[in-house]
This record gives structure tokens, sequence and C-alpha cells, in this order.
């Protein structure tokens, strides 16, 4: 690959047109984006309600514990890594109104942006245009709150696989900077950094920069000198964090435990992933056969001559640096129910592009075909999904909602708010044959969290059951310090602005999350004053709660909130024939 960083004079000796000067100032397309988020989340925006959008209330679980001073990982279970939460309780604080999904997948711009800058600010000062086409899509994949998978026909936000695009744009900063910047101290510390950002993230995430911070070490991009630089950075941060409560043991411990848990789940996530990036990974191999075809004359010279510098020239060579991509995204992807798949290429597509031009006219527009088939399709669909629901947006409905916070911020197709408010009776109604579907380990449907109805009817169901919390506590004089929801969400403690229980789940998925809880935390679980028993429908994931927290929830005292949620309270909180 050559050296794409090097020096290019655009200037022709004039005065560049205002147009030519502005589209060669990106960092400032950086900064004036980033003062419309800002002005966008502090207004009330109400967006469309999407497939399994309750993922999107485990950051506000998270960021109420951060608020009554939890620590992630120390004192309660995350299924990733706890920067995003730490990121999302600071804009929590700063937008308190915000619109939830666009809040939680903007946050990872407090580290995303510097660090971009940085790169940019570096390429700017010889390759203007090149810093054009990193910032566009930079700001599309940062932007857009959508996945390249889809769950569901009707538009709506995809509120779920957000911190997978947070580690996404974070990987798409790294390739950007072992691609473009020169090999220094500035290319040292922003691959510290990002490869920082990336760990306390997601460990996956962290594993496939991984990769590519290997190639590029082997390749001779960046020297010992930066990786040693940038470990340095990386592991005094580390180490400063330790002292936080012992939360970097506390992250790796739970990282070990979620392999455990998830082990067998492995091998077909692995073939699921290939199957559905299918188009992107196809085109992405036929790209990497034709360079390697069209660089066979290099590569054998290179690692014919020996030594360390011909093994460097031969795999700092365009499929090379493809394919480890590829295989590092078909990795990181495993782990993926909803990502930007693949999105971080774009770095590394550009500099092939680039690098084209100096070839035949035939094989340039051979390169740039395919370069077009791995890149467009997934930025088509991330921008399609988002432009669609906000293009639908005018004419949906929102529910009538009045304790929910700002999670109330979400609308839906009329029709599908009218099936959403007849649910509950309808769960009441047919209770026994949803347990019956749950004891034989089947949801009401197929795809029962991806339904937009169940989704919203889960939101109208919740600020039901805080009315009902309120009335309780007035009634009987109590107050309910710690309360633990048995579901996948627990944002009542946020809504109520009371506190949870610690050294549980956030995000309980009891198939690939909730480990048998231990002593600290039947003990946790044992001094919450309420438990909330939901069971319209009772789903297998509510009824496998249960049976995981079944001993450490003996003794307490149930207690009927309304006709779709239980309560069971600490003994004594209230008498026993309240």
């Amino acid at each position: 690959m050559m050296d794409i960083s090097a020096t290019e004079n655009n200037d022709n000796g004039g005065r560049k047109p205002f147009l030519r000067r502005v589209v060669a100032m990106p960092l400032a397309w950086l900064g004036l984006v980033l003062l419309l988020l800002c002005v966008l989340l502090s207004l009330p925006i109400v967006l469309p309600i999407g497939p399994m959008y309750w993922d999107t209330y485990i950051y506000y679980d998270a960021a109420q514990r951060i608020f009554n001073g939890q620590i992630p990982n120390t004192d309660f279970l995350t299924p990733v890594g706890p920067l995003a939460y730490y990121l999302f309780a600071l804009g929590l604080k700063l937008f308190p109104h915000a619109q939830p999904l666009l809040l939680t997948q903007w946050v990872i711009l407090f580290v995303a942006a510097p660090l971009m800058a940085l790169v940019l600010g570096d390429i700017a000062r010889t390759r203007r245009p090149v810093t054009v086409a990193l910032i566009v899509p930079f700001l599309i994949l940062a932007i857009c709150p959508a996945n390249v998978q889809i769950f569901h026909t009707y538009p709506g936000m995809d509120g779920f696989g957000i911190y997978n695009r947070h580690a996404t744009l974070l990987l798409y900063v790294l390739t950007s900077a072992l691609m473009f910047v020169k090999d220094g101290r500035r290319l040292a510390i922003v691959c510290g950094l990002t490869m920082l950002s990336l760990f306390l993230v997601k460990i996956t995430g962290f594993l496939a920069g991984g990769m590519i911070g290997l190639l590029a070490l082997l390749s001779g991009r960046i020297s010992w000198r930066s990786v040693l630089l940038a470990g340095a950075v990386f592991l005094i941060i580390l180490a400063c964090l330790e002292f936080n409560g012992r939360m970097i043991t506390a992250y790796l411990n739970e990282i070990a435990l979620l392999i455990q848990l998830n082990r067998e789940a492995l091998l077909p996530r692995f073939l699921t992933a290939l199957s559905a990036d299918l188009d992107i990974i196809l085109a992405g191999a036929m790209l990497a056969s034709v360079l390697f075809w069209t660089e066979r004359g290099r590569l054998t010279a290179a690692f014919r001559a020996g030594g360390i510098a011909g093994i460097r020239h031969g795999l700092d060579s365009n499929f090379v640096w493809l394919g480890v991509a590829l295989v590092a995204g078909i990795f990181f992807e495993t782990q993926n129910t909803g990502s930007q798949d693949f999105s971080f290429l774009w770095p590394i597509l550009l500099a092939i592009f680039i690098q084209s031009s100096r070839a035949p006219l035939p094989r340039q527009l051979l390169i740039a075909v395919l370069i077009g088939f791995v890149a467009i399709p997934y930025t088509a669909k991330i921008v399609h999904k988002t432009l669609r629901a906000i293009a639908v947006s005018p004419r949906y409905v929102a529910a009538q909602m009045t304790d929910m916070k700002s999670l109330a911020q979400v609308s839906t197709h009329r029709n599908i708010m009218e099936r959403a408010l007849l649910m509950e009776k309808h769960y009441q109604q047919y209770g026994d044959a949803y347990a019956d579907l749950s004891a034989k380990g089947q949801l009401p449907s197929w795809q029962l969290y991806s339904e937009l109805d169940y989704q919203m009817y889960w939101l109208i169901s919740a600020d039901g059951a805080v009315k009902d919390i309120r009335k309780f506590e007035a009634a009987h004089g109590v107050h309910f310090a710690t309360i633990m929801n048995l579901d996948f969400p627990n944002p009542f403690p946020w809504l109520l602005d009371r506190d949870a229980p610690r050294h549980i789940q956030i995000g309980a998925d009891p198939f690939r999350t909730v480990p048998p809880p231990d002593a600290a935390a039947k003990a946790a679980i044992a001094e919450t004053d309420a438990v909330l028993v939901p069971h319209c429908p009772l789903t297998t994931g509510r009824r496998e709660l249960q049976r995981i927290y079944a001993g450490a929830l003996e003794g307490k005292q149930k207690v009927k909130l309304n006709d779709c949620w239980d309560m069971l309270l600490r003994p004594g909180l209230v008498p026993s024939d309240g």
C-alpha cells in the first residue's frame, strides 16, 4: 500500500473560491454538526419506536445507579464495558429532556469526535480532500441511530445494538488513523486512546481493533516506539480506573463470566454473521482477490527479497489490509444482534481507491465498482432507515403517558398504537394461554421483542405501574427506596428517583447475561424494598428470571399492584393485611 499520507499540494497560487474554502474545512463541519446535535438534544423530539427499543432503557438504569454512587462492573453487572454508561450519565445531566435514543446514540461523540478531530487535523495539512471523504461517512454513522439489519418492515429507530454502533464508530477512527496519519506521537496517542475506548465499550470491538493494529505493527505502518507509547497511555489510564473500586478487574471477571454463559452460542452466531452480511463479505472477498492478482508481482518480489523490510513491504499491501479488516469485522459481528456492520472498512477502501488512480483505466473502474459493492449496501441501509423513520414521523401518534419522563418521546403508526392499547386487556383475559406457551419455551410470537406494538405496549404498561406505585406508597405511607424489576429493563429507579439493588445484571437477558445470584446479590435482593413482577404476558424471559432469583426472593411479601403487575415487598415494610 502506497504512502497515502504523503503531501499533496492543491494550491494553484490564487485565492480559492468561498465554496472550496468551506469544503476544505472539515474540522469546522465537525464543530457545526456537534453544535447542531446539542440543539437537537435540548428539544423534546419524538421519534418512531423501533424493534427491541427497550435496550435504550438499560442506559437509564445504569445512569441512575451511577448517580447513586454505584460503579459499573463492581456494584452491578453489565452486558458490555462501563464507558458508554458514564458518557450517558454525563449526557443525561447536560440534556435531561433529550430524546432517549438520540442521547444514547450521540454520547459516544464525547470520545469519538475529539479523536477524529486529531486525525483530521493531521490529514488536513497535506490532503484536505481526504478529510472530506472521511468526515462525511463518520458523521453519517455517528448521527444515524440505525443498524444495517432489518427486524421490522414498518419504519422505526433501532433502539438496540447501540454499543455495537459505538464500537464500530471507534473502529472507524482507528482505521482512519492507521491509513492516513503518519507514524509518530499523534498516531500513537490516537491509537492508544481509541483502543482504550474500544476496550471500555465492548471487548469484541477491542479485539477486532487489535487484529488491525497488529497488522499495522507487522507491516511497519506504526513503529514499536509508537506502539509502546500507545500501550503506556492505555495502561496508565487503566491503572487509574482500577482505583475506582477495582472496576477493571471486575470488568475482566465479568467478561470471563459472559464467555462461559455464551460458549455454546459462539459457532451458531458466527454462521449468522456470515449469512447476514453475505453481500458485503462476498464483495469484499472479490475485491481482495482482485487486489491480490494485481499486486502478485510486487508481493512475490517482496517475499523473495526476504528480511524484515521485505516482509513488511509484503504485508503492507491492499489485499492484506482488506482481508484482515474483513476477518476482524466478521469476528466482531458474531456477537452483535444489531450493528452498522463493516462500516469501519471505509478508510481502507478509500486508501485503495486513491492508490488505484495510478492503475490503468479498466482496473480503476473494476476496483471502483467493487468498492461500491462493499460500501454502498451498509451506507444505503443505514441512511434509508433513518430518513424513512423521519419522513413518516409527522403522521405517527404518541401514547398519552404522564409518568415516563423522556421515555414517552416515542410514536408509532396509528394502527399499531390501537393494537398496543388493546393488548393489556387481552393479556389479562388470556393470561393462562401465554403462561402455557412460556412454560413450553415459547414467546407469544416468534419475534415478540422486535414487534413495535409490544415495545409501545411495554411503555404504556410501565406508565401504569409507575402511577400505581405512587398511589400504593401514598395509601400505605411507605417509600420504596430500592426497586428491582423481574424483566429485561428496569427504568423504574430513574423514573421514580430511587435506587436499584447492587450486584445484579442490568439488561437482564436470562439466557445470555444473568448468572445465578451469589451471596452478595442475594443479600442485596433481600434488602430491596420492592421487586416488580410483570405478568402481562408471562414470557419465557420473565419466567426464567423468576426461577433464577427464586431463592433470593424467598420471604418477600407479595402484593397486587394492578392486574398486570405484582410486587414482592421487603418483610415488615407494609402490614400483611395491606
